[in-house]
C-alpha cells in the first residue's frame, strides 16, 4: 500500500543530565594505545592509529567507569532488588542519552541490534517486513513453483502482481555492502540513484526515481549513507529527506562513517525529518564493544502485528495456550536479556562526542581535509579517489600510488606504513564494491574477469585503495608525520618489493626475512596475568623526534635497497593472473 504521509512538526528533544566538556588534550591522554608500541621487520615502532573510520578506539575513564558499575551489575528484568533496579534505570538512562545525541522525541524509539549498523539494519528489515532468511525464501520459491506446476498459468497474474507492488528502496551510489546487499536479498526492488558532477548524491535523479508512477502502490524507503566512508563524501540528509517525504517515501539514513564527526538532528523540520538512522558506536572515541544502534519514528512501527522476534521481555502474559505483547515498542523489540554493557559503553561514546563539541570537531576535520588535499593535489604518483573539500567531506581519505603503468598494490602500501612506519591503515574496498567500481573505471567486462579469478581463490587479485583517517584527536605532530610517510612511499615505495613475498590467495604481503606470526595470544592465562596498562602516552617533543627517526631508518632502507625500477614478475603470473594483475611484484606464492 502507498504510505500515508501526515504533517510532522518537530517535538522537543528529549532532555537528560547537564552540559560538560572535555579538552581534546584531556582526552588524547585517555586513549587506550596511545603510546603502544610493537616490532616490525625493521625494529620497534611507536603505534599511529589512523584508522578510526574502521573502529574507534577505548578510553580509559569510560573503561573504569564501566567496571564500577559491574559492582552493582544484574540482569535489568526486575526492580524490585537494588541491583536490579539500579542496572534498569542505568539503561534507561543511557537511551535517553543516545536519543538526546539524535534530537529524538517522545516519538523516538531505540532499539540495540548487533554490534553496528548491519544489525540496525536488519533490525528496520525486520520490522518494515522486507527482511526474508534465505532459508525461507527458497522454501516460499519450492512451493510456488510446485503450486504452478500444478495450478497452470492462473499464478500469473497474481506473480505479476506482487511485482508491481512490492517495497521498493532506494540507495545511494556509495553504499556500505551493509546498506545495499542486505537489500538486494530482501522482497524489495532496488533502485541506484546516480552520482551528481560533483561526486555526491544526484538530488535531481531521486526526485526523478521517488516520484515515479510505477511505485505508487508500493512502501517507498529511502536508505542512504550519510557520508561515504571510502571518500568521505557527505550526503546532503535534509534535503534527501525532504524529496522522499514529499513524494510518501520513508528516510532512513545509514551514520556508521558520519555519526562520530556530525550533528545529527532527527527532527530538523517538518519535511526533513528523519524515519529512522542507523548509528555504529564501535566507530566513536571509546566505543569498542559496544552494541549497533536503530532509532525510527514510533508512527513505522506495525503495532498491531507481534514484535519481530517474541521471546521473554517481549510479553505481559503467557498462558497455556495464549500470550499478550507488551505494547511498549522498545521492551517488545527488546527479546531477552539486552546487551545492558553494551548499551551503556555506546551512550558513553556517544555523549563524550557531544562533551568534546560538534563544532570543534568539524572545524578540526576541515582544517585536516583542506591542508591534505593543499599537500598532496600535485602529487603525481599519489591519485586520491573522489574529490575531498573542506565542509562538504569528513576527514576520511583513499588513494592509490602510482609505480610507472602500474600501482603499489593497496595491501602492500598498508604493509609498509605499518613497517617502516608503525601507522595503522586499511587496504581493500571498504566494503563498497559498487562504489569501488565508478571509483576506478571497472565496467562489466572487467568485473566479471576479475570476479572468475576471485572466485577460483585469487583473492590477491582483487583491485581496491588504501584508506587512512584523520580522526579530531590528532595533532600537528601526527598529521605532518602521516602525510610525510605517505610521500616517502609514493618516492621510494617500490624499492621495498624485493624484501615482500605476495600471496595471490589472500592478498597479503610478508617480509621475506619474517618468520610467520602465530596466533595473537588470547586466554585466561594472559587475562591472569594482566596488570595495569603498559602503554603510556608519550610527550610531543618524545613523538616528534621518533617520528623523525623511523623517516630516516626508511630513507636509509631504500638507498640500500633495489632502484626504484624494482623488477616486475608480472610476466610470471599465471595465465589471466597475470593480464589483470595491476601491480608489479618480485616474489608471490
Amino acid at each position: 500500500m502507498k504510505k500515508e504521509t501526515t504533517e510532522v512538526r518537530p517535538s522537543p528533544p528529549v532532555a537528560e543530565g547537564a552540559p560538560f566538556s572535555i579538552s581534546i588534550e584531556d582526552l588524547r591522554r585517555e586513549i587506550i594505545g596511545d603510546g603502544f608500541r610493537f616490532r616490525t621487520p625493521f625494529g620497534e615502532r611507536l603505534m599511529v592509529y589512523a584508522d578510526y573510520t574502521a573502529s574507534g578506539r577505548g578510553v580509559g575513564f569510560i573503561e573504569r567507569y564501566l567496571t564500577r558499575i559491574q559492582e552493582s551489575y544484574a540482569n535489568t528484568h526486575t526492580e524490585d532488588d537494588e541491583t536490579g533496579r539500579s542496572t534498569t534505570d542505568m539503561l534507561h538512562a543511557a537511551e535517553r542519552t543516545i536519543k538526546l545525541a539524535v534530537r529524538g522525541d517522545h516519538t523516538t524509539c531505540i532499539i540495540a541490534a548487533g554490534t553496528g549498523c548491519t544489525g540496525a539494519i536488519q533490525k528496520l528489515q525486520e520490522i518494515l517486513g522486507v527482511y526474508i532468511p534465505p532459508a525461507t525464501r527458497e522454501w516460499l520459491e519450492k512451493k510456488a513453483s510446485q503450486y504452478s506446476s500444478e495450478i497452470g498459468s492462473t499464478t500469473t497474474g497474481f506473480l505479476e502482481f506482487l511485482g508491481e507492488t512490492r517495497p521498493v528502496v532506494f540507495v545511494g551510489p556509495y553504499e556500505h555492502h551493509s546498506n545495499e546487499v542486505s537489500w538486494r536479498e530482501s522482497l524489495a526492488e532496488i533502485v541506484e540513484i546516480a552520482i551528481d558532477k560533483d561526486g555526491g548524491l544526484d538530488l535531481a535523479d531521486l526526485e526523478a526515481r521517488v516520484s515515479d508512477p510505477r511505485y505508487e502502490n508500493s512502501l517507498k524507503i529511502g536508505s542512504f549513507s550519510a557520508a561515504s566512508n571510502v571518500t568521505g563524501i557527505r550526503t546532503p540528509v535534509y534535503d534527501v529527506a525532504r524529496i522522499l517525504h514529499r513524494h510518501g517515501a520513508l528516510a532512513c539514513f545509514d551514520f556508521a562513517a558520519s555519526a562520530p564527526y556530525v550533528e545529527i538532528d532527527m527532527n530538523e523540520g517538518p519535511e526533513t525529518y528523519f524515519d529512522a538512522i542507523y548509528l555504529s558506536p564501535h566507530k566513536f572515541l571509546g566505543g569498542p564493544g559496544s552494541s549497533g544502534i536503530l532509532l525510527f519514528n514510533s508512527r513505522i512501527y506495525p503495532l498491531h502485528l507481534p514484535p519481530t522476534f517474541g521471546a521473554g521481555g517481549t510479553v505481559d502474559y503467557v498462558g497455556r495456550i495464549g500470550h499478550d505483547y507488551t505494547a511498549d515498542i522498545e521492551a517488545r523489540e527488546k527479546p531477552g536479556t539486552p546487551g545492558t554493557l553494551q548499551i551503556l559503553k555506546a551512550a558513553l561514546a556517544i555523549d563524550l562526542k557531544r562533551a568534546v563539541g560538534v563544532e570543534e570537531i568539524e572545524r578540526r576535520e576541515n582544517e585536516f581535509v583542506r591542508r591534505f588535499t593543499e599537500r598532496f593535489r600535485g602529487a603525481s604518483k599519489i591519485e586520491i579517489l573522489g574529490d575531498p573539500r573542506p565542509g562538504t567531506h569528513i576527514a576520511i581519505f583513499s588513494f592509490n600510488i602510482r609505480h610507472g603503468e602500474l600501482y603499489l598494490h593497496p595491501k602492500f602500501v598498508t604493509r609498509l606504513f605499518n613497517d617502516l612506519f608503525g601507522i595503522q591503515s586499511r587496504a581493500g574496498c571498504s566494503c563498497a564494491g559498487p562504489y569501488g567500481h565508478h571509483l576506478l573505471g571497472i565496467d562489466d567486462e572487467l568485473s566479471e574477469r576479475y570476479r572468475c579469478q576471485i572466485n577460483a581463490g585469487y583473492l590477491g587479485i582483487k583491485p581496491g585503495w588504501v584508506r587512512i583517517g584523520f580522526h579530531y584527536t590528532m595533532d600537528e605532530i601526527d598529521f605532518d608525520y602521516v602525510c610525510a610517510a605517505l610521500e616517502f612511499l609514493a618516492e621510494h615505495g617500490a624499492r621495498f618489493l624485493p624484501l615482500y613475498r605476495f600471496s595471490l590467495k589472500t592478498g597479503t604481503w610478508s617480509h621475506v626475512d619474517d618468520p610467520p606470526k602465530g596466533a595473537s595470544p588470547f586466554g585466561l592465562g594472559e587475562a591472569l596475568a594482566a596488570t595495569h596498562r603498559e602503554s603510556a602516552p608519550l610527550s610531543p617533543e618524545s613523538r616528534r623526534a621518533e617520528y623523525a627517526r623511523y623517516l630516516e631508518e626508511a630513507a636509509a632502507y631504500a638507498r640500500s635497497a633495489s632502484p626504484d625500477d624494482a623488477p616486475s614478475a608480472r610476466a610470471a603470473l599465471p595465465g589471466e593472473i597475470g593480464e589483470l594483475t595491476f601491480f608489479p611484484v618480485v616474489h608471490f606464492e
